[in-house]
């Protein structure tokens, strides 16, 4: 089987641009009968930095010659064509897609870029929409043969690539920019790629230049992670014959053992448990999930114990973006999770929570005052919580005073628990002034939102003295002009709380970003309805 890769010059100037997509379609032009894979580079319609103003009307003008190009080499050739371009998947969406054209020139299917850098989604503007929820990797058949996918930037995301090698692909295509990478540096991912998938690898990317020492480096690498051909900064047409596309680089089960595949041996010693929490479960971080949100207060309330595991469960199990806990420090040092510093109305003990031990708490019963069903239920701690549901959800940690000033101590441990079960871009600190004080000390990377207390109607001030990027509103302390002022500032604003789904309309539509309530479920649906009505 023979495997062609085109690599294109890149366009450092908008004028040289149309030349580049006219030699894209020159080399597609000119392979024969002996082509039976052939991969173009990253937005091979479009191979240039542009403006963003500009970069649609040009893809509009030249994505038509260049698909019915690659789908008549598709033809002539008898050969699998894969285009990476800039597609317009429905009027004004655009994706970066590889599409795959079978022998008859049919489309075979898409494959979406998964892992996009700040710079496309802000220079390109393209729909990055499905990146948002779990999806399994797109794998294409054609004529018996499992192609994968990665452009560029997905090629740096081990997870990913693991992934990928659990769909059993025989061929990874990989188009792509990466116009900084050395070479050296690209032959090494795509050797670890193909040894990792135990695939072929046909990698298409642009030249940067006739001397260029970054960038280019076409290749086809094998399962075993030799690199069977590399065409460094040149342009044109990279060709390598494989024997067998569907070869799968077989090796000992550890010394002395009998022979395995090697995605076998590597997969069958992995302990996901163990590692960073990741796959379907995780949602975006803090900083990239969308508005307007819903935050389960105290967990779903409505229907389990305020503050405990049942709770949380039950609020992320519907689907909350965001849960809400509360912090105390138990006599031996240990963040508990419960919003009295008293045990009276949420246990069966009595006295101050920060006078018992982490043992002596764990003997109470924290259900049975909401419901007999719930007896036995336990407090939690916050590594409790972080070891059960780590990135499943955004926390809006309060931290409750201890006095007028916040012991450094107390901070640190909570720090070192949120990076210890990696949860560091999933969390934001709700606390008055002089922790807000203490925590832009210990951890001025993990954003603020300033507390109500002790006087609501200045949040916006202090917001802004302790740099928060958000407050939390409270209840009838609130007006439009606090919400627009803290809009103008940058600043986000949570509001505490609603359960009714009459009111909460009211306060989407004033502005309110985050609505904490108790009763996630009704509530979580009226904020469903007005992104709907915002949408048509």
């Amino acid at each position: 089987m023979k495997l062609c890769a085109i690599q294109i010059p890149y366009a450092h100037s908008l004028d040289t641009v149309e030349s580049s997509v006219n030699f894209a379609i020159e080399q597609l032009n000119s392979c024969d009968s002996s082509c039976d894979l052939i991969l173009l580079p990253e937005y091979a319609n479009a191979p240039a930095a542009f403006p963003y103003e500009e970069l649609i009307p040009f893809v509009r003008k030249h994505t038509p010659r260049l698909i019915e190009a690659a789908k008549k080499t598709a033809l002539r050739c008898n050969a699998i064509v894969a285009v990476n371009y800039f597609c317009e998947v429905k009027p004004d969406c655009f994706r970066n897609t590889t599409r795959v054209f079978d022998r008859q020139g049919n489309i075979a299917g898409d494959f979406y870029k998964q892992h996009l850098p700040g710079s496309e989604k802000r220079g390109c503007k393209p729909d990055f929409s499905y990146t948002r929820k779990f999806r399994a990797p797109d794998i294409i058949e054609v004529d018996g043969i499992r192609f994968g996918f990665l452009i560029c930037y997905d090629t740096y995301y081990s997870e990913y690539v693991a992934h990928i090698a659990h769909h059993h692909p025989d061929i990874v295509l990989v188009s792509s920019f990466q116009r900084a990478e050395r070479q050296d540096m690209l032959e090494m991912l795509n050797q670890h790629l193909a040894f990792y998938c135990n695939s072929y690898v046909l990698r298409a990317s642009v030249s940067m230049g006739e001397n260029a020492e970054v960038g280019g480096n076409s290749m086809v690498v094998s399962p075993d992670g030799k690199i069977l051909a590399r065409y460094g900064s040149k342009t044109g047409i990279l060709s390598c014959e494989i024997s067998d596309p569907h070869y799968k680089y077989m090796r000992s089960n550890s010394f002395s053992g009998g022979m395995i595949t090697n995605d076998h041996f590597i997969e069958q010693g992995r302990t996901p448990w163990a590692y960073r929490p990741c796959g379907s479960m995780v949602i975006e971080p803090e900083q990239d999930h969308p508005y307007p949100r819903v935050c389960a207060h105290r967990g779903f309330n409505f229907v389990a114990p305020e503050n405990t595991m049942p709770a949380f469960g039950a609020a992320i199990a519907l689907g909350a973006p965001e849960i809400e806990l509360d912090i105390h420090f138990s006599k031996d040092g240990i963040p508990m999770v419960s919003h009295d510093s008293t045990l009276e109305r949420v246990s069966n003990g009595s006295g101050e929570l920060s006078s018992k031990t982490y043992a002596e708490l764990k003997e109470l019963d924290f259900g049975s005052r909401f419901n007999e069903n719930f007896a036995g239920t336990r407090i939690a701690s916050f590594e409790e919580v972080l070891s059960k549901f780590a990135r499943q959800a955004i926390i809006n940690l309060h931290i409750k005073s201890v006095g007028k000033s916040y012991p450094e101590e107390y901070l640190r441990k909570i720090v070192e628990l949120l990076k210890r079960y990696d949860h560091m871009e999933h969390v934001y600190l709700m606390a008055t002034a002089e922790i807000m004080e203490v925590a832009l000390k210990i951890a001025p990377e993990i954003p603020r939102c300033m507390s109500a207390d002790p006087d609501p109607w200045t949040i916006v001030d202090r917001a802004i003295e302790y740099k928060c990027s958000k407050v939390q509103l409270y209840r009838q302390y609130y007006n439009q002009e606090m919400i627009d002022k803290a809009h103008a500032q940058g600043i986000l604003c949570n509001y505490f709380f609603c359960d009714t789904p009459e009111e909460a309309r009211k306060f989407f539509e004033m502005g309110i970003d985050t609505i904490l309530t108790n009763n996630y479920l009704a509530i979580s649906q009226v904020r469903d309805e007005f992104v709907k009505s915002r949408q048509k």
